[in-house]
């Protein structure tokens, strides 16, 4: 248990960070996309796919608004209860339209994932270096992947969607252990020696 125990040493963050839940939501999202990289019939995989997504964005929800409850600023936490609530939205609207069929609801989808990943990119201006291109990368891709999925580009299939959908659950899972683990960011430029 102890392995998956992050200790965080910044004041802004909260003391030992669980990280089965974000090791669970990138296993998951990798999971779904072999299921529908290597399945013989589409069709059935792709529901259980969107019913598996479904199960796995009320899980970046509830992280994210973990998240809010261990960061110390007002700003940080007000952020990450917005980018879990539109993540959480956003899982509504894909159980209430599975097949992505009505333009109405991707745009909705499409709202709640560009929400979430502009939170995401909120919270990595706000804090320190450290760990915050994690969330730059996170929030960026978010926001490309609701582009993508709002207007209908380059894919008018659900397939491509969901894996879209996917891959922003996986580096967001990566995210949240990279962040948390001391995934510092580099320095830009490397020390001289003399």
């Amino acid at each position: 248990m102890a392995m998956f125990a992050a200790r965080e040493e910044r004041k802004e963050r909260g003391g030992y960070a669980n990280l089965w839940w974000p090791l669970a939501i990138g296993g998951g999202a990798g999971a779904v996309l072999l299921l529908l990289q290597f399945t013989p019939r589409p069709f059935l995989m792709t529901v259980t796919a969107i019913l598996w997504l479904v199960a796995l964005m009320v899980g970046a929800s509830w992280v994210q608004t973990r998240e809010a409850r261990m960061a110390a600023r007002r700003s940080e936490r007000i952020a990450w209860r917005i980018a879990g609530g539109a993540y959480l939205m956003a899982a509504a609207v894909l159980v209430s339209d599975p097949l992505l069929g009505k333009e109405v609801m991707d745009l909705a989808l499409a709202g709640g994932l560009a929400a979430s990943g502009l939170a995401r990119l909120s919270v990595g201006l706000a804090r320190k270096p450290g760990g915050r291109r994690w969330l730059f990368v996170s929030g960026a891709f978010t926001i490309g992947g609701a582009m993508m999925i709002g207007f209908g580009w380059p894919f008018p299939a659900v397939i491509p969607a969901i894996k879209i959908l996917a891959l922003d659950l996986l580096i967001l899972g990566a995210m949240l252990i990279l962040a948390q683990t001391g995934g510092a960011d580099p320095p830009l430029q490397s020390p001289r020696s003399r």
